[in-house]
């Protein structure tokens, strides 16, 4: 392992922050925003129905999680521009009947109806994990306080598995002249595990920098930049 300084992996975050261009959040960037295709082995949905006056009923008061996360199975007769919300996001409701894959972790979970202007009185659910999939490491259980989450100027990376789609985004960031270069990566291993979306860690051999986003499946994987780290040591959890 490389002895750089933290002094100079700040530095190189610096220039991390000029390549994102900006670094301020912006709205409607939290990965969990999006619904995601239902995976081939899912317990039973839980079904939900927005009415028009956006009163929402739902089909049980506990929902079963799967390995990928939580099945939604979303009907809506509700006005046009009418979403689904719930407590790290929402989605728009769908013009037909849609089943979402979502990622709420095991315990209550609060849904409403709602548009720009009203919302609909929320309705509690309990989601239960029997399998254990669900891991509740954060990026700070790797030395990553979270910073922000900028406008990237720098392209993603792809590969045939996750691991080459971030080491091709960590090539791009090294190849705009970052100082120190990115030469770790890890897994992070948070949420469902077998999640759509999949989070790791970037960073030098001995401070973190940054954070990715993997989507994909296959043999047909991409990474994208999403959150700056506060410039930390590693701390790679034990396993669970």
């Amino acid at each position: 392992m490389t002895g750089r300084s933290i002094v100079a992996a700040a530095a190189g975050l610096a220039l991390i922050a000029a390549l994102a261009g900006c670094a301020s959040p912006r709205a409607g960037d939290d990965p969990s925003d999006s619904a995601s295709p239902e995976p081939r082995e899912q317990p039973p949905p839980l079904e939900v129905l927005c009415d028009e006056n956006l009163v929402l009923s739902v089909s049980g008061e506990t929902v079963e999680a799967g390995s990928a996360g939580v099945a939604v199975l979303v009907t809506s007769d509700a006005p046009p521009g009418a979403y689904l919300h719930y407590e790290y996001g929402g989605d728009e409701m769908p013009p037909s009947p849609s089943t979402w894959l979502l990622v709420p972790p095991p315990g209550e979970w609060e849904l409403s109806c709602a548009t720009l202007e009203v919302e609909g009185d929320p309705v509690t659910v309990t989601v239960v994990d029997p399998g254990g999939y669900w891991s509740a490491r954060t990026i700070e259980d790797y030395g990553c306080p979270m910073g922000a989450i900028p406008s990237w100027a720098i392209g993603g990376g792809s590969g045939s598995t996750p691991e080459e789609a971030v080491a091709a985004l960590a090539a791009s960031f090294n190849d705009s002249g970052i100082e120190p270069p990115l030469t770790r990566w890890e897994h992070a291993g948070i949420g469902y595990r077998d999640s759509a979306d999949q989070t790791w860690i970037v960073g030098t051999d001995d401070v973190t920098h940054l954070t990715a986003i993997v989507t994909g499946g296959g043999q047909s994987f991409s990474a994208s930049p999403n959150w700056l780290c506060v410039p930390n040591p590693w701390s790679v959890p034990a396993d669970e």
